[in-house]
């Protein structure tokens, strides 16, 4: 009895995985033409619609997804960073783009292509074989039509054989190989001098002043509005925030039915949002908001919340403050600027002698000290990673500089490079070069789709939480 019931188990677990297998392929019916009520859309591609019905399939598969993958270490906490829901919506577009792309270029699969993906499928095996009795009892398991699992993965196919076609002509040469291997496994070694920007640097008050005329509009105040709202979620939403409007129109106070309804934690303090400025809320909220007068009640707002109503409380006009008010955030900017001016002059100074002197000679004259590094890869220094870069690039021997990194301004000498092992580079090439193939056919397909991304049409419609 108990084996029977790990066994079921065990039938559940590889059934579910199916799902999660198997569901990308036909969760597409649904989706529908921009003559559907956008409410009913997450979003649309070129014209063609993503209902919410799709969505929702789509964020329960990645769940159930997670929940195979992490057990219960997957929680919403987890959920929250992964953010699945963004997710589902991504990979929703995606995959439409894709199947229009595929079809706009005439991308078929055969019968026969179809037939051979069945029957690669475990779930759909009986001792290694494909069953029919065992597909049909799957399906019917799994409340789908074998017209609709087929034509899913007949686009999974399509998709296949789109991206095939993309990375068809990317190939490698020896020299590219050659290269990138030398890229990450050549070693150097530096020497270099570091110029800091000084700390005691005050600015006069003629160049605050001077600043201030020049640079005014740089501290201008945007508009900013203070504004109570309500919120309410849900598939009811929609009815409720119509009653809420109505108890608003018949004299009852805002702050008393934030307080009772609203599900934004601004319920607390009566609806309360504070002040904000354009671009602090979602673009729905905003435009109505910043279109009310004072203590004017807007209509119902559908944003990707929910539906608020929003009451504007204070509004402050867009203004320039005085000199006296961001005196010491100038005295800041300026003292900054005149640190790394001042460094960089030093810098400068110190640099002339390259050519004609050692870089221990230099640093003497200058107070300072010479740093080295000991051999490191790429990536491997303490130093910005610019600064590495170009000292990847010079010859042994050679100075460089002034060149400003996070810290100050370097001063650099290439003093060792130690080339790649030849012998361990032939034993690594073959699975180096899989390795950099697949990086490289990555990057070529990625961005293919962003380039695909960019000329499409897309909206993403604000969703329903």
């Amino acid at each position: 009895m108990v084996m029977l019931k790990i066994m079921r188990r065990r039938a559940r677990r590889i059934l579910w995985i199916t799902i999660i297998l198997i569901i990308p392929a036909f969760i597409w019916w649904g989706t529908g033409g921009l003559r559907e009520r956008e409410i009913g859309l997450v979003a649309s591609v070129n014209g063609k619609g993503i209902t919410r019905e799709v969505y929702y399939k789509e964020v329960e598969r990645l769940y159930r997804g997670m929940r195979e993958r992490m057990g219960d270490a997957f929680d919403e906490r987890m959920a929250k960073i992964l953010n699945l829901e963004e997710a589902a919506v991504n990979d929703l577009v995606k995959r439409e783009l894709l199947l229009q792309e595929a079809k706009r270029e005439k991308i078929r699969v055969s019968d026969e292509e179809l037939r051979e993906k069945l029957k690669s499928f475990p779930a759909f095996q009986r001792e290694g074989r494909f069953d029919k009795e065992v597909y049909f009892n799957v399906l019917e398991y799994l409340r789908i039509t074998p017209k609709e699992l087929e034509e899913g993965i007949r686009e999974d196919l399509a998709m296949v054989k789109l991206e095939n076609r993309i990375l068809a002509g990317v190939k490698v040469s020896e020299e590219e190989i050659r290269n990138e291997y030398l890229k990450e496994n050549e070693e150097i070694e530096i020497e270099y001098l570091l110029i800091k920007p000084e700390k005691d640097i005050r600015p006069e008050e003629e160049e605050i002043e001077e600043y201030y005329q020049k640079q005014k509009e740089d501290y201008r105040i945007p508009e900013k509005i203070r504004v109570r709202h309500i919120l309410i979620k849900g598939k009811e939403a929609r009815e409720r925030i119509k009653e809420v409007s109505k108890r608003l129109k018949r004299g009852e106070g805002f702050e008393k039915l934030a307080k009772e309804l609203s599900q934004c934690p601004s319920k607390e303090k009566g609806g309360d949002l504070g002040f904000f400025k354009r671009g602090d809320m979602v673009e729905e909220f905003e435009r109505v908001a910043f279109g009310l007068k004072e203590d004017q009640i807007s209509r119902p707002v559908r944003s990707r919340f929910g539906y608020h109503i929003i009451k504007l409380e204070e509004k402050r006009e867009s203004h320039i403050p005085p000199l006296e008010e961001v005196r010491e955030r100038i005295k800041r900017t300026l003292k900054e600027e005149k640190r790394w001016e001042t460094a960089r002059e030093n810098a400068q100074e110190i640099a002339k002698g390259i050519e004609r002197e050692d870089l221990e000679v230099l640093a003497k004259r200058s107070s300072l000290e010479v740093r080295g590094t000991g051999l490191f890869k790429r990536g491997g220094s303490n130093l910005p990673r610019e600064i590495e870069e170009e000292a990847f690039g010079r010859k042994v021997g050679e100075v460089k500089g002034p060149l400003r990194g996070r810290d100050g301004y370097y001063i650099v000498k290439l003093v060792k490079r130690k080339e790649i092992d030849e012998e361990r580079f032939g034993q690594e090439k073959e699975a180096f070069s899989r390795d950099f193939i697949q990086k490289k056919r990555a990057m070529v397909y990625n961005q293919w789709y962003q380039d695909l991304y960019q000329k499409a049409k897309i909206k993403i419609y604000p969703a329903e939480r």
